[in-house]
């Protein structure tokens, strides 16, 4: 056994990879101290559950749970598998007895759409089928995207409805991680769990978290950041992108049913990562004043802004969060 890192370190870099499957477990003993570590591929990407307590079983259990809990919800709030229900209703546009967890994020949703004046908008999925598919027309999907607003969409317990597919892509990760961090919290004394970037923290009154944020344009950090606890989501323009110069990417600009070219990577920080997820996505659309005065208005957001042309810019209290 490795001696334990009090102050582990973890990047928070977008993954690549697809499928499911355990990648490496760790076992890191500091004392009465043990960190265990499990990395499996998860939502099409790296996801790393880590448990730190004085019971090692525990640990152990309490990753496998938090697995579990968020495989489920993976299923619940995927629209790639055909059988689950946000891909049934894409397909007929309405959707009977939805799943609670889905309700409730769709709920969500809603109070970030209004929060940020539609910036947040799962409805620009056409655009992003357009280019995944390779058989509509980009600027047909724009069109589509454009005329579509959340507003059209009605969510109740018992039923579902949307003139347009949409996408949970901007929020579900985040949303996946917090309930693996909640699953986690009920086994262990501290924790961490990290999906492509999402992260989610709890008790690292220690100094023991530190999350570094990619450069996307090298191969070092652009910050370090000390995270005793809350969530971290950075949106980007540099992993999923349709064109040489990436000025087609997975990112839609609501409204116009483009992608927004101003920045290059936006990261937040916020009390989960569901919220960090959603307010990263709506900032990257947002023009870039904007942006910076909405994160600066909110007391539970803070955010850094990597320009395409090499500029960085930073928003609400980012300054403090920053590993000395």
């Amino acid at each position: 056994m490795r001696e334990l890192d009090r102050r582990s370190f973890l990047t928070a870099a977008v993954g690549g990879a697809a499928g499911a499957g355990l990648l490496g477990q760790t076992l890191l003993v500091d004392g009465e101290v043990t960190e265990v570590r499990s990395t499996r591929l998860m939502m099409g990407t790296l996801v790393t559950v880590t448990a730190v307590t004085r019971n090692p079983d525990r640990a152990e259990l309490g990753v496998e749970r938090a697995f579990a809990e968020m495989s489920r919800l993976e299923s619940v709030f995927t629209r790639h598998d055909p059988s689950g229900g946000v891909a049934r209703l894409n397909e007929a546009g309405v959707l009977a007895d939805p799943a609670p967890e889905l309700v409730a994020l769709l709920r969500r949703c809603r109070t970030v759409y209004e929060r940020t004046d539609g910036a947040f908008d799962p409805t620009v999925l056409p655009v992003l089928t357009a280019y995944e598919s390779g058989q509509d027309r980009p600027l047909d999907a724009r069109q589509r995207a454009a005329e579509a607003t959340f507003d059209a969409v009605t969510v109740s317990d018992s039923e579902l409805r949307t003139p347009t597919p949409i996408t949970l892509d901007g929020v579900a990760k985040g949303a996946v991680v917090d309930a693996g961090v909640a699953t986690l919290r009920d086994w262990v004394d501290a924790g961490l769990v990290e999906a492509g970037g999402d992260v989610r923290a709890f008790d690292g009154s220690d100094d023991r978290w530190r999350v570094g944020v990619e450069d996307p344009r090298g191969d070092g950090l652009a910050a370090t950041l000390r995270l005793d606890s809350g969530g971290v989501a950075t949106s980007g323009d540099y992993r999923v992108y349709y064109d040489e110069d990436r000025t087609e990417h997975h990112i839609v600009t609501p409204g116009t049913g483009r992608s927004p070219t101003e920045d290059t990577s936006v990261t937040a920080v916020a009390p989960d990562a569901e919220t960090a997820d959603a307010h990263s996505t709506a900032a990257f659309v947002m023009a870039d004043d904007r942006a910076s005065s909405f994160v600066d208005a909110r007391d539970d957001l803070s955010a850094l802004f990597l320009t395409r042309d090499g500029g960085r810019r930073t928003a609400g209290d980012w300054d403090a969060l920053l590993d000395d």
